[in-house]
């Protein structure tokens, strides 16, 4: 089948407003112009001493950072999700219970989980190699030039343009499409892990593969019910932590107890900051392990 030339998106913005974009495939001019900039990106970065990835690498080994060591573990971490893959799929017995099959599912996103964590020093270190930003500057030019009104016209003029406005709903939203289009990136990937069908196939999972139980109820990886902010709660709906301790919104604990000044046997009294009430609460991690699909 073959890959489409354009994709049309409708999105709307935080503030209620529509925008309707085109996003097209590079002709191969666009393709050419794209790999001189990068060429030009990364011979600038090697007269500027930026590192390239296989210097990076030496410089990683030499400080400790990634090694032969990291490189097993990471082996290792792969290959416990390929025997845990096994596990659901292929049985001797023929069959399996669904408990059984659901606590192996769950294992592969931790591993995942593991595997992300693991890796992720080095992904961001090699980030900033000159391989990497010349990659980043053909990506840009790209976008800018391939992100269009429906009528024909760009909506970016220059690369500056696009990359002043970068993280914006319409920058991001074209940036995934074509990155889609590019590189071929599955928009369902998750729903096509191996764990993530059978979730999804067993019920287990709602339409946003977020874990559920049997009620409908969004769960963490210990089964554990939390709220759609991924937060713990008791009966009255109030936030705790995974083992019932009573927090604020904020994610801070409640005082559970009385300090007493060794000399004056005062007690301490240690209140909530009123003006944090209502605060915009940052998105955080609040469970130990969440619903986090990872690949």
């Amino acid at each position: 089948m073959p890959k489409e030339k354009f994709t049309d998106i409708n999105i709307l913005d935080e503030d209620g407003v529509e925008h309707n974009i085109r996003v097209i495939k590079p002709t191969n001019k666009l393709n050419s112009e794209a790999q001189r900039i990068g060429a030009k990106v990364w011979t600038d970065c090697i007269q500027d001493g930026v590192m390239t990835k296989q210097e990076l690498k030496q410089l990683m080994k030499d400080k400790g950072i990634w090694g032969e060591a990291h490189d097993k573990r990471q082996r290792e971490i792969e290959d416990s999700l390929v025997s845990l893959e096994r596990r659901l799929y292929i049985n001797k017995r023929k069959k399996m219970k669904l408990s059984e099959a659901k606590q192996i599912a769950y294992d592969m996103k931790r591993k995942r989980i593991e595997l992300r964590d693991h890796i992720a020093e080095r992904i961001a270190l090699e980030s900033n190699t000159a391989e990497s930003l010349a990659d980043n500057a053909k990506f840009d030019f790209l976008v800018a030039n391939c992100t269009l009104f429906q009528n024909g016209q760009k909506v970016y003029k220059t690369i500056e343009d696009y990359q002043n406005g970068a993280d914006d709903i319409v920058a991001f939203t074209a940036a995934a499409a074509l990155a889609e289009m590019l590189y071929s990136l599955d928009a369902s990937f998750e729903r096509g892990l191996p764990e993530n069908k059978f979730l999804v196939a067993a019920g287990l999972v709602n339409e946003d593969l977020d874990l559920v139980n049997k009620e409908g109820e969004l769960v963490d990886l210990d089964g554990k019910v939390i709220n759609e902010r991924g937060w713990y709660q008791d009966e009255d709906g109030n936030r705790v932590d995974k083992n019932g301790n009573p927090m604020t919104d904020q994610g801070t604990y409640i005082p559970q107890v009385s300090y007493i000044d060794d000399e004056t046997g005062e007690e301490i009294v240690v209140s909530l900051d009123d003006e944090q009430e209502g605060e915009d609460t940052p998105e955080e991690e609040t469970t130990e392990e969440n619903n986090d699909t990872e690949s």
